[in-house]
């Protein structure tokens, strides 16, 4: 049957593939012949692209990985890159505070002088207009000074101008402190000292080379006021500068204001969920506490309870003790009432013991008595069958004394008496009988219900335990349980965090490398792109942001093929965040640097 079905098979196909079933077994041979080299062929070439297939990809993969070794260095560049950022950045809040400090001084030096100097008006004034205001007085000095040359050119005596030139000397030397002189000097470069001596030697001099000193005087002069107004200028210049760095400072003061707010807010909002956090754990510590008090007070009132128990069975026991011990007493009691009356018998009746003795000889139906419980003698207790039978037989005796006694016509005294004492005695007897046995059948039950009472107890007891230990259970579990949700969600919390910081630093990062970049760095990308490979651009236009999850997936397929790295999910999501943040560098340094002409 199979090879029919075969043939049948084979027929059909010969019949699909358009050849006639009714060909000669030659064509068929050919045309199977030529369907056997076709799939030969095809199975080399579909080989063959697999062959190729398989190369391309082991190429890729080392590409890839070239490219996860470049990234790693590029990331160890850019944790230098932002040390260093960050170093220059502490650097220049360094120096800006020192340049306000020392600006702040300079303004507080400059009002002090121009207050001592009576220049009070010029305090509030901005620097631009002191400075003015100076070379204005520069201009005035420089033109007073050419006037006492004309004068002197004229003819006219030069002893006015000397005494002029000492009486502003002094009067200058008077308006200034020394501290403010010498301050004075360093600005303008005035030479006070050897001016006043050259005066005084000119005082000492007579007065026929006025002419001549009164020239060197003021060539000096011009050189002082020369130098005076190279060292204001020098002054202005270095003025100017300050004030230029103290506007980048407050520039880079506010582009920095920002990020500030935004770094107080981040802080804030970190705060307002630790307290969130806080709270939350709280609330769950105030569960937790209330249900570990609530599951003590249970456990109390189960230790109170089998408390109560121990103390119920002990005050069973000392009642069924007491019982026992006035049992004990009231068969004393009794004993000793028999042996006082068995005595005062044998007192009062010595001289009828013979005949009493004859009359207790047992009769016919006392010998059936005993003969009928001679039977129950060997199943029950002997004592109480005896005493049973004694109490019978003294209870017959009695009526028949009685009886006798009632016949005899004068009856003694004595006589009823002993025999009221014998019927009492008889008559004790058998209750103290029938007490002892009610006493132990009552004990009897009494430690029946006892033991009863005790198996109950040890039962509730195991029970009691078994519930605690169920409940203790049960709490060590749910506290476990609200423990480890509690530090998964502070996990989850933290990771959240960390993903925010990382994409706020990487934004922080950007910011700072566009802004606080020097002109003079502008080489270094040149530098840097010459060192890249040519694939690298290719691979990061591939690796986008817009791509990160292709990117996670393909880092997670090199991990498993290679076998060599075994990061957790969260490290995975931080290399496609820095491998994102990094692509976006590199693409903005490409677009920074100058096109090629």
């Amino acid at each position: 049957m199979a090879e029919t079905e075969e043939l049948q098979q084979i027929s059909m196909w010969f019949s699909e593939e358009g050849l006639s079933p009714d060909a000669s077994s030659e064509a068929q041979l050919c045309f199977l012949w030529r369907s056997f080299q076709q799939t030969t062929s095809h199975l080399s070439a579909v080989s063959k692209d697999l062959e190729a297939h398989r190369s391309q990809h082991s190429a890729e993969l080392a590409e890839v990985r070239k490219s996860l070794e470049q990234i790693r260095i590029f990331t160890e560049q850019k944790k230098e890159l932002a040390q260093e950022i960050q170093d220059e950045n502490d650097e220049l809040r360094e120096q800006l505070q020192l340049f306000m400090s020392h600006q702040d001084a300079q303004m507080s030096e400059v009002a002090k002088m121009l207050y001592n100097e009576g220049l009070t008006e010029l305090i509030p004034s901005s620097p631009s207009e002191q400075v003015a205001y100076l070379l204005v007085e520069r201009a005035s000095l420089l033109g007073k000074s050419e006037d006492p040359d004309k004068l002197t050119v004229d003819g006219k005596p030069s002893n006015s101008v000397e005494a002029e030139a000492l009486r502003v000397c002094q009067s200058s030397h008077k308006r200034a402190p020394r501290h403010l002189q010498s301050k004075w000097k360093k600005i303008f470069g005035f030479q006070k000292g050897p001016q006043s001596k050259h005066i005084i030697s000119e005082e000492k001099r007579p007065l026929t080379g006025q002419d001549s000193s009164l020239e060197k005087e003021c060539c000096r002069l011009e050189r002082d006021l020369e130098e005076g107004s190279r060292r204001l200028a020098m002054a202005h210049n270095e003025i100017r500068r300050l004030t230029d760095q103290l506007e980048s400072a407050h520039f880079t003061q506010r582009l920095y204001e920002p990020e500030l707010e935004s770094a107080q807010k981040e802080v804030e909002q970190l705060r307002y969920e630790v307290e969130k956090l806080k709270k939350y754990e709280m609330v769950e510590l105030r569960k937790a506490k209330e249900l570990n008090d609530r599951l003590d007070l249970e456990i109390r009132t189960l230790r109170n309870r089998v408390r109560s128990l121990d103390a119920e069975k002990r005050s069973l026991q000392q009642t069924v003790a007491s019982l026992q011990g006035e049992l004990r007493r009231d068969e004393n009691s009794l004993q000793d009432q028999e042996d006082t009356e068995m005595l005062e018998i044998e007192r009062l009746e010595p001289a009828k013991c013979g005949r009493i003795f004859t009359r207790d000889k047992p009769t016919g139906p006392t010998q059936q008595l005993m003969d009928k419980e001679k039977t129950p003698m060997d199943k029950g207790n002997l004592a109480l069958i005896l005493a049973k039978i004694c109490s019978k037989e003294s209870h017959l005796q009695h009526q028949r004394h009685l009886q006798e006694k009632r016949q005899v016509s004068h009856p003694d005294k004595s006589v009823i008496i002993q025999e009221d004492t014998t019927s009492k005695t008889e008559n004790k007897e058998v209750q103290t009988d029938l007490c002892q046995e009610n006493a132990q059948s009552k004990e009897k039950e009494f430690v029946l219900c006892i033991s009863l009472q005790n198996e109950k107890l040890l039962v509730e007891k195991r029970e009691l335990l078994e519930e605690l230990t169920e409940e203790e259970h049960k709490k060590n579990t749910k506290l476990t349980a609200a423990l480890s949700k509690s530090r998964v969600d502070f996990l989850e919390m933290e990771n959240k965090e960390m993903g925010h910081r990382i994409a706020h630093l990487s934004k922080h990062l950007e910011r700072s490398l566009q802004t606080s970049q020097p002109l003079d760095l502008t080489e270094e990308p040149r530098k840097t792109s010459q060192h890249i490979p040519a694939s690298l651009p290719e691979f990061t236009l591939r690796v986008m942001p817009s791509e990160e999850s292709e990117n996670q997936d393909l880092s997670d397929s090199i991990q498993a093929t290679t076998a060599k790295q075994t990061d957790t999910t969260a490290s995975s999501h931080r290399s496609t965040a820095e491998l994102s943040y990094l692509n976006v560098t590199i693409m903005q340094r490409f677009s920074d640097l100058p096109n090629p002409p």
